[in-house]
This record gives structure tokens, C-alpha cells and sequence, in this order.
């Protein structure tokens, strides 16, 4: 799991959800992942007639595996006062975000200085284009699941959540290579060694080993347990063929 990979799968996850109405199976599934989820933020069990942009993008979250980084919350207010504990928030109008950042806003900007105003809403940045952004967000106009473009620097905008993509994806890969069984791992190995080039210096008496048979010369970057190496060396010895 690469950190594009990671950031763009919370955006997918998002844009999974677009067009979702209040009552309807997605936002249903939404609130479930979001209530489901524990320790549940404030102990407050989201409801179906409630505002749920910040129970959307903490779903997000929590969907791609990273919510124990990124915290969850169900006020896009209070998600300010949680990654601010985690270290992950941006109190920058100017920031150019990244895919899988959050956005916050406050309706109420005067657009004069940083914005430091009550947050009335949350989204995450699902695509980036220089200086343009597209946010989806969740109970946008008409409570549904929508997309708005943003400029950076631009108005409305209280701050950002970003998450250490970079280091969360890092610890998913170790995480994974854990799980993985002895076979899965000398597997994954070889498919490595694979796309590595037989250096320059062996190439030469590789060559000679193939003519005398020694090898056929399939996959000469790969590992082999010292039994093959041991029977490979009788051979030649031998002046026996590998053929």
C-alpha cells in the first residue's frame, strides 16, 4: 500500500457515495460504518434525521482502515479540536491540499485574514488540480452526497485535516507483511527479483553456464535454496547437463 494508493482510496470511498439522500441504502451504510464503530466519538449514535458531513468523511475514514490516525466525529467543529490532538490539523487558508485531506468551512468568513470563525461544515478533497480542488461532501445541498470546486486561498474555508498519509501507508505494508504466510512472502520476493537485470559483471559467465548446460538460464535473479545450488555445482563438476 503505497500513500497514493491509500489517498486515493478514501477518495474513492467517497465518490462511492455520491448522489446519496437522507433514508437512502447508502446513506444508511454510512451511518451504520459510523455508528458501528468504536470507541463511538462522544458517545453520540448518529441519527438518520441528523447533519452527517462529518459522520461521512469519519465513515471515509474509517472504511479505508486508517480511522485510529485521523480520529472520527460526528460535528465538523469538534473534528478541528480532534486533529488538533493528533497533530494533523492545518490552521491555513492557503494550504494546497492533497487527496484524502479533509476540508472545514465556516459559512460565516468575511474573507478579511485567516479564518478562525465556528465550523459549519466538512468534506474530503477528492481530486486537486493545481490550485483547484473538488471536495465531496456529505448533507450538501439538499442533504444529499455531492461535489463542490474550491480555490485555494479561497473563501469559506476554516482549515484543513491532514493526515501522514506517508507514514500510515508505511505502517498498513508492515502490517500486511505480518500476516503473510512464509510462501506469500518468498513469492512476493521473487516477483521483486524478477524485475532486476542481471548485473553487467555475470552476464558473461552466465552465458558460458548455459552453453555447458548448467542452467537453462530461466529466472537468473531469482533465489534458490542451497540443495539446487548444491546439485547445480555437482553438474558442472560432473560435465552433466541441466537439460
Amino acid at each position: 500500500m503505497t500513500e497514493f494508493e491509500l489517498r486515493q482510496r478514501v477518495a474513492d470511498i467517497m465518490d462511492s457515495w455520491l448522489g446519496a439522500a437522507k433514508g437512502s441504502e447508502k446513506h444508511r451504510e454510512i451511518l451504520e460504518i459510523y455508528n458501528t464503530y468504536k470507541p463511538l466519538a462522544r458517545g453520540y449514535r448518529v441519527k438518520a434525521t441528523d447533519a452527517y458531513c462529518a459522520t461521512t468523511v469519519s465513515a471515509a475514514y474509517i472504511r479505508a482502515g486508517i480511522a485510529e490516525y485521523t480520529g472520527t466525529e460526528c460535528g465538523a467543529n469538534e473534528y478541528i479540536n480532534v486533529a488538533k490532538k493528533r497533530g494533523i490539523w492545518v490552521e491555513d487558508d492557503g494550504y494546497v491540499p492533497k487527496v484524502g485531506d479533509a476540508i472545514v468551512y465556516d459559512w460565516q468568513d468575511t474573507g478579511r485574514g485567516d479564518n478562525a470563525g465556528y465550523a459549519d461544515h466538512i468534506g474530503i478533497v477528492t481530486r486537486v488540480s493545481g490550485e483547484s480542488f473538488v471536495v465531496t461532501e456529505g448533507n450538501a445541498s439538499g442533504g444529499r452526497v455531492a461535489q463542490r470546486s474550491m480555490k485555494v486561498d479561497g473563501k469559506n474555508i476554516r482549515g484543513f485535516i491532514a493526515p501522514d498519509y506517508e507514514a500510515i501507508a508505511e505502517i498498513m505494508s508492515l502490517k500486511e507483511d505480518e500476516d503473510m504466510t512464509g510462501e506469500e512472502i518468498y513469492r512476493k520476493l521473487n516477483e521483486y527479483l524478477d524485475t532486476k537485470p542481471v548485473p553487467g559483471w555475470a552476464r558473461e559467465e552466465l552465458q558460458e553456464a548455459i552453453d555447458r548446460g548448467i542452467t537453462d538460464g530461466t529466472n537468473p535473479t531469482r533465489l534458490i535454496p542451497r540443495y539446487q545450488a548444491a546439485i547445480m555445482a555437482l553438474r558442472a563438476a560432473k560435465g552433466e547437463s541441466a537439460h
